[in-house]
């Protein structure tokens, strides 16, 4: 059931980052489009929270959610709509999706992991990955600043890793799942909603309009995909969840070359193969040693 759930989420970021890139290239603005994303599937989980009864957290699940809405959803997601009129989605969906290289040092820095010299060697070789993807295309993207865009970018991946460590080593435990996504939504909306009309960046959604059409559809896929956040880090924590980012990746690249044509030099395809590895990796080797614990916890 969770690798179910793992492949709907990567496939579920995947498109968003299709998404996004198709509207910040077509006249929405990045701040309007983080507006839709956040205010959208709130009224959605709003809704049917209310019905359900479970609107209230308490203190510690209110501060739990403040620091998952700001680094979860509002620093990555701006990061993401600024950076896809700059950058391919397809390989901004690999630099977005690199998280694990971050995850296991914040989960050392936490106390939520032991030192592992194969780890360790995963994260190099995902660097090296990093390194064979910034150099070749550094000098063409859309931009003066050469290879500005993607060096922030990789603060996207970094922000996402401290969310999925702090979510795994400090949830609360108490209110619903959909209750702590709920929250998360309220604070990203009420952060973008002042700095949308301060940029004059709000994107009326009309009839006829492909951009409002795929606006609406994000707007689902997003409630799902933070949902489905919650539920697979419960389910099986930070470390298992981190696959997602391999599936999302590899969709991501499938889409960028069916659907935007995009294409890249060899040495970039040999870094998407190289951190897809370092991914499944990362992700086998923590698993692994999950079960050992276990299974001595046991004896």
């Amino acid at each position: 059931m969770a690798l179910f759930l793992l492949i709907l989420l990567g496939i579920d970021w995947a498109s968003g980052y299709a998404i996004a890139g198709y509207c910040m290239t077509h006249g929405v603005n990045p701040y309007g489009y983080a507006f839709w994303q956040s205010f959208g599937p709130f009224v959605i989980l709003l809704c049917i929270q209310a019905i359900r009864g479970e609107l209230w957290l308490e203190k510690a699940g209110a501060v739990y959610a403040l620091l998952c809405g700001v680094f979860g959803i509002v620093i990555p997601n701006l990061l993401i709509y600024f950076a896809a009129a700059h950058i391919p989605s397809g390989l901004l969906t690999v630099l977005a999706n690199l998280s694990p290289i971050f995850t296991y040092p914040l989960a050392l820095a936490f106390g939520d992991e032991k030192f592992s010299i194969s780890r360790l060697l995963l994260i190099l070789l995902g660097l090296i990955g990093v390194i064979l993807i910034i150099v070749p295309n550094r000098h063409n993207l859309t931009l003066d600043l050469g290879s500005a865009w993607l060096y922030l970018a990789l603060l996207i991946p970094f922000s996402y890793a401290f969310c999925a460590v702090y979510l795994s080593r400090f949830h609360p435990g108490r209110a619903s799942v959909l209750n702590y996504a709920l929250w998360m939504l309220m604070v990203s909306t009420l952060c973008v909603s002042p700095l949308t009309v301060i940029q004059h960046g709000y994107y009326p959604l009309r009839f006829n309009d492909l951009s409002s059409a795929l606006i609406l559809l994000e707007v689902f896929l997003s409630t799902l995909g933070y949902i489905l956040l919650f539920v697979i880090i419960k389910m099986v924590g930070s470390v298992y969840y981190s696959l997602v980012n391999a599936i999302a990746a590899l969709t991501g690249v499938i889409y960028g070359y069916f659907i935007f044509q995009q294409q890249f030099s060899t040495s970039t395809y040999l870094a998407i193969a190289i951190i897809l590895l370092v991914i499944i990796g990362m992700t086998y080797t923590q698993y692994r040693n999950k079960l050992v614990k276990s299974k001595r916890s046991q004896m």
